[in-house]
């Protein structure tokens, strides 16, 4: 059973609308796909659509691991955030929706077990269920005070991270974006 968002901090009511409306924008994105070009292999350095999706399904499961160790974190402080502005502006210095800077990531986070853009978007529904079930329990914790190394980013807060899968979920909208309209003719 899900918590109403009434009872839950502003701070995570917030973040889960960011995860829900990054979520509907890929869906969307993806609904307007033929079958071609949802299926088209990788081209040149580029993924395709299934690698761009099994990509996000690892990035996501990782960062909700950490995201539940922080929450642990926050938990074992005994304190309550104090704060209740928004904190949908905290990435805006680095900007991680843009897809124009490539970015290497980790092999551990790369796509590589071939699966289709079917499968990997029932992976990707799985691991949102999974953090969208751990948020309730982050409201109220003081998540601005725990912290994690991210690679490129250097030290995240765990609103930031929260925050991050949203804004990482639209940088690879906007590459799916960008590699499906290469396509110059209906592929229906």
């Amino acid at each position: 059973m899900t918590t109403p968002t009434s009872e839950l901090h502003p701070r995570i009511v917030e973040l889960i609308g960011a995860l829900h409306q990054s979520r509907s924008e890929l869906l969307t994105c993806l609904d307007g796909l033929s079958e071609l070009q949802r299926t088209a292999p990788p081209v040149g350095d580029a993924w395709s659509v299934a690698q761009n999706l099994e990509h996000l399904t690892l990035i996501e499961g990782g960062v909700g691991r950490l995201i539940s160790s922080l929450i642990k974190q926050a938990a074992a402080t005994g304190t309550r955030e104090t704060e209740t502005g928004t904190v949908l502006d905290s990435l805006a210095q680095w900007n991680p929706a843009r897809p124009t800077q490539p970015l290497a990531s980790p092999d551990a986070m790369l796509p590589n077990e071939g699966i289709t853009a079917d499968e990997a978007l029932e992976r990707l529904a799985a691991t949102r269920t999974r953090l969208l079930s751990v948020l309730p329990q982050a409201s109220g914790l003081p998540l601005g005070t725990v912290h994690a190394p991210h690679p490129f980013l250097g030290s995240m807060n765990g609103y930031q991270w929260i925050l991050l899968i949203a804004e990482h979920e639209r940088r690879h909208t906007r590459q799916i974006e960008a590699l499906t309209s290469r396509f110059t003719a209906p592929l229906h």
